[in-house]
């Protein structure tokens, strides 16, 4: 987990609630997304190989020319019946990408007590997100399988979004992430998952979600 310089979102929200992408310009767009990208050290920039720097395996998800954006402010979908850990928190989640890589940022308020000090597992899901049916978030969004390379996919944090969180006394979490590609557009979402170990060769129950709808910049090609 990497925690950088909070990002500034003045843009996103702005972009988010129908403002002209044009009145900013591509060029003030793209030092945001580069900005975005720095605050962090362990940035990827597998891209400019075209491949993973550990598993040689080629990314795919988006040409490398695009530059995609969601945002979300909101409440939490509850999709479990067995763990209300997140009844009524809310979440921020923002993503910029372009040149073939992505930053995304999560922040959740608002988690009971329960949970202090527990880590969760969170993914990009490739589906949407749908209270009281977590199985309707689809699987993990992977890259590979976007690509529509053969199965099995490799799984690990270059292929698909883990936005995996701690936690705090106070019921806060937050994480980003850099992944080396561009999510496709779409309706998306991010489930999180219960942090029990699941069965062996099955994936941990989901226990909430928040809707994700990826975009791509007009005139960004």
């Amino acid at each position: 987990m990497t925690c950088g310089r909070p990002l500034p979102e003045t843009l996103i929200i702005q972009v988010s609630q129908g403002e002209n992408v044009g009145r900013f310009g591509r060029a003030v767009i793209a030092a945001v997304a580069l900005s975005a990208l720095s605050l962090t050290p362990t940035a990827v920039y597998a891209h400019d190989q075209g491949v993973s720097g550990e598993t040689g395996v080629a990314l795919l998800g988006s040409e490398e020319s695009s530059m995609g954006w969601a945002h979300y402010d909101g409440d939490l979908t509850d999709v479990s019946t067995s763990d209300d850990v997140f009844e009524g928190a809310r979440a921020t989640a923002v993503m910029i990408g372009m040149e073939g890589s992505s930053y995304f940022r999560l922040r959740i308020s608002g988690i009971k007590e329960s949970a202090s000090g527990k880590e969760y597992p969170a993914h990009l899901h490739e589906g949407p997100c749908v209270g009281g049916d977590g199985a309707a978030a689809g699987g993990h969004y992977n890259t590979q399988k976007e690509g529509q390379l053969p199965s099995p996919w490799l799984v690990n944090d270059q292929t698909e979004v883990h936005l995996d969180f701690e936690v705090s006394s106070d019921g806060y979490a937050r994480t980003t992430v850099n992944v080396p590609f561009v999510p496709k557009p779409g309706v998306r979402s991010i489930v999180f998952h219960t942090d029990e170990a699941p069965p062996a060769g099955s994936s941990p129950a989901h226990l909430a979600c928040l809707p994700l709808t990826i975009k791509v910049f007009a005139g960004a090609r």
